[in-house]
């Protein structure tokens, strides 16, 4: 990819996609910049259209792939996250979509689809695991 497309990248822009490297929603991009989501999209678009692509993330990992030095970020500070396999995390454990929060995705992962499925699965875990107290119980509390 030519360097001169990001050198067209004004800071802002650069910063809301070092935004979207960190996973970040929008409206948590916009709190830390202090901007409206409306206005961070409308600098991520920019930036998208600019690099000459189609969407946020292949914008994202071409900035990141690029060796070129850009607002005083290069490729590695843009990421803001460690490499993939360089972490615990990186595990297939750690890259399960999950319905809550956590220290290294401090963002819900889950579509609302996602979501209902996780909340079932919690549900019928609790409910074996009653049933498997309540049997226990039963079978302690037997007196021959």
């Amino acid at each position: 990819m030519d360097d001169s497309r990001f050198s067209s990248l004004t800071p802002r822009e650069i910063e809301c996609l070092k935004g979207v490297a960190q996973h970040k929603r929008t409206k948590d991009i916009a709190s830390d910049l202090d901007l409206s989501p409306k206005t961070v999209d409308a600098y991520i678009a920019n930036a998208v259209r600019k690099l000459g692509f189609s969407d946020r993330d292949s914008a994202v990992r071409a900035l990141m792939s690029s060796s070129a030095m850009i607002g005083g970020f290069s490729s590695s500070a843009i990421s803001g996250v460690e490499n993939e396999g360089s972490t615990a995390s990186s595990s297939w454990l750690g890259r399960l979509p999950l319905p809550f929060p956590t220290r290294e995705r401090p963002t819900n992962d889950l579509n609302y689809p996602g979501t209902i499925v996780a909340i079932v699965v919690a549900a019928s875990l609790m409910v074996a695991a009653m049933s498997l107290y309540i049997l226990a119980i039963s079978i302690f509390t037997e007196h021959p």
